[in-house]
C-alpha cells in the first residue's frame, strides 16, 4: 500500500492506482495500514478535479472507504459539477458513509428533481443508478422507510398458495372459501378469504395473481408496459393503509442463466419504477413487496406478486434455524400424509433433531404424551429449546448422538430427517443406515411406527428386505429431483418358526388327554358319592 500511495504523491498512473488502492482498503486491517502512512486526504481529494473522469470516479469511492469526513464538502462540489453521468453515483456513494446531515435539504432536492426527469433511452442506466445512490440517503435522512400496514382481509382475493409439486390436493382440499385449481405451482384461488387460507400450514408461499398478460414477452419495456396497465397499483392500495412509494425487487424464476437474470432483473426494475412514475421504487434492501416473474418453456413470464407486509404467524416458533433446517410447510406436509397412521397421546422420539421443526409440526398436528429430541450439534439443540419455548411445548432435548441414546421406555413413533451424504462415502452412509435400522429396532416396540425421510432409497429399501420385522406401509416421492422420499414404516410382531410349531402342537395335545383324564375321574367320582348315598345307580344317573 505504502508503494502505490506513493506513486500517487509522484502522479505516476494515477487511475490505475487509485483502482489498485481501493482495493486494498477493502482489505481487513487495511484501513488502519493506509491512516498509519497520512495525516489527511488532500492527494486523494485533489483527483476529484482530474480531466480523467474515471480517475474522478475511483478517487472519490476511496474517499469514502476511508471515511474522510473533512473531504465532503469538496466531494459534494464535485458531484453537483459533475457532467459525467456515470460518474456520479460514485460521489453519493462515497457521501453515504460520511455525516451529510449538512446537506439534507440539497440532496432531498436533487432527488425530487430527477424523480421528475425523463432521461434519454442512453441515459436511463445511469439516471436510475443515481437515483438509487440519492434514494439510499433520502431514507437515511427519514430514519428508515415508512412501512405499510396490510389492511386487505376485507373482501375475497384472488392468490396462490405454492407448494411441493404433486402434491397440491393436500393443499386445495383444506381452502374452504373460493374456487381452487390446481396449477404447476401450487394451488390457484379466486375469490379466498385470506384469513382462513393463512392457517393452513401446509404451503410454502402466498403470492397474489395480477390482472394482465398471463404470458408476458421475455422483454423488460414490454413487461413494464403491461405491468403498468394491470391492477397492480390500485391492487396494492386496496391492500394497505399507507401512501405510496413501495419499495420493490424484482425475482426471476425459471432456467435461465443466474449472470443474465441479474442483468434481466435489474433493467426490468427500472422500467417498472419509471412507468408506475415511481410509486413502485426500487430496491434490494427495504423492499416490501416482490414482483416474481415465473419464466416458462416459451420464454414467457408469468407475473404474480409476493408482499412481505402480510403478518405469518403460522409457524412463528420457528426463530432459529441452521442450513440444514427442514422447512416447516414440509414438515407440516409429512403430518397431512401420515396422518392416518398417527397416534394420539403417543410417545414420540426425533432422532435427528435439528432446531426442532419436524417434532414441534408433529405435535400440532395430534397431541402427544411424551416427546423426546436427540442431536448431536449443541447449537441446533439449543436452537431448539428457544424455539420449543417460543411454541409453548413441552419436549425433552438430549445432546448426544441418536446411536448412543437409551430409554427404558419404548417409543410408538420414531421420526427421522437423517443427514445427507455429504462429505460421506457411500459406504460410509450405507454403514450409517445399517446402524440406524438396528437401533430403531432397540427403541420401538411391535405395533410401533418409523416416519422416515430421506433421500437415500436404495439404502432404506436394502435394509427393509434385511429386516423381515420391519414392514414398509406408504412410501410417498416428494422430490423427484434430489430423490427425497418419505416412509412410514411398522414394527411387526415376531414370526414364529416353524421349529417351534410342533412342540406348540405336542404340547395341546398333552393337555388334552389331560383333561380327559380329569373328567372321566371326576364322573366316577361323582357315580361314587350319588351311590353312597343310598341312591340306585340308575336314579343316580338320572338325578
Amino acid at each position: 500500500m505504502q508503494k502505490v500511495y506513493e506513486a500517487l504523491k509522484q502522479g505516476s498512473d494515477v487511475r490505475n492506482n487509485l483502482i489498485q488502492l481501493k482495493q486494498m482498503l477493502k482489505e481487513e486491517g487495511a484501513l488502519e495500514e493506509y491512516l498509519s502512512m497520512t495525516e489527511d486526504d488532500e492527494l486523494i481529494a485533489s483527483f476529484l478535479q482530474d480531466e480523467d473522469a474515471k480517475t474522478r470516479k475511483n478517487a472519490a469511492l476511496v474517499l469514502g472507504l476511508v471515511q474522510s469526513q473533512e473531504s465532503i464538502g469538496k466531494i459534494w462540489e464535485a458531484y453537483v459539477s459533475e457532467t459525467q453521468l456515470f460518474v456520479k453515483g460514485a460521489y453519493l456513494s462515497a457521501i453515504q458513509k460520511l455525516d451529510c446531515r449538512a446537506y439534507e435539504a440539497q440532496i432531498k432536492k436533487h432527488y425530487q428533481k430527477l424523480l421528475s426527469y425523463e432521461p434519454a433511452e442512453d441515459e436511463k442506466k445511469h439516471i436510475q443508478d443515481e437515483l438509487k445512490e440519492l434514494r439510499r440517503l433520502v431514507i437515511q435522512f427519514d430514519g428508515g422507510i415508512s412501512r405499510h400496514s396490510f389492511t386487505g382481509y376485507d373482501k375475497p382475493r384472488d392468490f396462490i398458495l405454492t407448494t411441493i409439486k404433486n402434491y397440491q390436493d393436500t393443499t386445495g382440499v383444506q381452502v374452504e372459501t373460493g374456487a381452487t385449481r390446481m396449477i404447476p405451482m401450487g394451488v390457484q384461488v379466486v375469490g379466498g378469504d385470506l384469513k382462513e387460507a393463512l392457517k393452513i400450514r401446509t404451503f410454502r408461499e402466498l403470492l397474489f395473481t395480477l390482472r394482465c398478460e398471463k404470458n408476458l414477452p421475455p422483454q423488460p419495456a414490454a413487461i413494464a408496459k403491461e405491468l403498468a396497465k394491470s391492477n397492480l397499483t390500485r391492487l396494492l392500495g386496496s391492500l394497505h393503509d399507507g401512501e405510496p412509494p413501495y419499495y420493490f425487487r424484482v425475482e426471476i424464476k425459471g432456467p435461465m442463466p443466474l449472470d443474465k437474470k441479474s442483468i434481466f432483473a435489474k433493467k426490468l426494475a427500472a422500467e417498472i419504477e419509471q412507468r408506475t412514475h415511481h410509486f413502485l421504487v426500487n430496491s434490494t434492501e427495504h423492499y416490501e413487496v416482490e414482483l416474481r416473474f415465473v419464466q416458462n418453456r416459451n420464454n414467457g413470464f408469468y407475473p404474480c406478486m409476493k408482499l412481505y407486509t402480510v403478518p405469518m404467524k403460522r409457524f412463528a416458533y420457528r426463530k432459529y434455524t441452521t442450513a440444514a433446517s427442514m422447512h416447516p410447510s414440509l414438515a407440516a406436509l409429512l403430518m397431512e400424509l401420515a396422518s392416518n397412521w398417527l397416534t394420539e397421546r403417543a410417545h414420540v422420539l426425533d432422532a435427528f433433531c435439528g432446531t426442532g421443526t419436524l417434532l414441534m409440526e408433529r405435535i400440532y398436528a395430534l397431541p402427544v404424551r411424551t416427546a423426546y429430541a436427540v442431536d448431536t450439534f449443541g447449537d441446533a439443540i439449543q436452537g431448539a429449546r428457544e424455539n420449543a419455548g417460543i411454541a409453548h411445548m413441552n419436549i425433552n432435548f438430549v445432546q448426544k448422538s441418536f446411536f448412543d441414546f437409551t430409554h427404558d421406555q419404548k417409543f410408538d413413533e420414531i421420526w427421522a430427517d437423517p443427514p445427507v451424504r455429504g462429505k460421506k462415502t457411500k459406504e460410509e452412509q450405507d454403514a450409517f443406515y445399517g446402524r440406524f435400522f438396528e437401533k430403531i429396532l432397540e427403541l420401538l416396540p411391535e405395533g410401533g411406527k418409523i416416519f422416515l425421510f430421506s433421500n437415500e432409497n436404495g439404502m432404506v429399501k436394502k435394509y427393509l428386505r434385511l429386516h423381515d420385522n420391519l414392514h414398509l406401509k406408504q412410501e410417498f416421492c416428494i422430490r423427484e429431483k434430489d430423490g427425497a422420499y418419505f416412509y412410514i414404516i411398522i414394527k411387526k410382531e415376531p414370526e414364529r418358526s416353524e421349529a417351534e410349531e410342533p412342540v406348540q402342537a405336542e404340547d395341546q395335545a398333552v393337555q388334552k388327554a389331560e383333561e380327559q383324564a380329569e373328567g372321566q375321574t371326576a364322573s366316577k367320582e361323582e357315580q361314587a358319592e350319588n351311590q353312597a348315598g343310598g341312591l340306585p345307580a340308575r336314579e343316580a344317573a338320572e338325578e
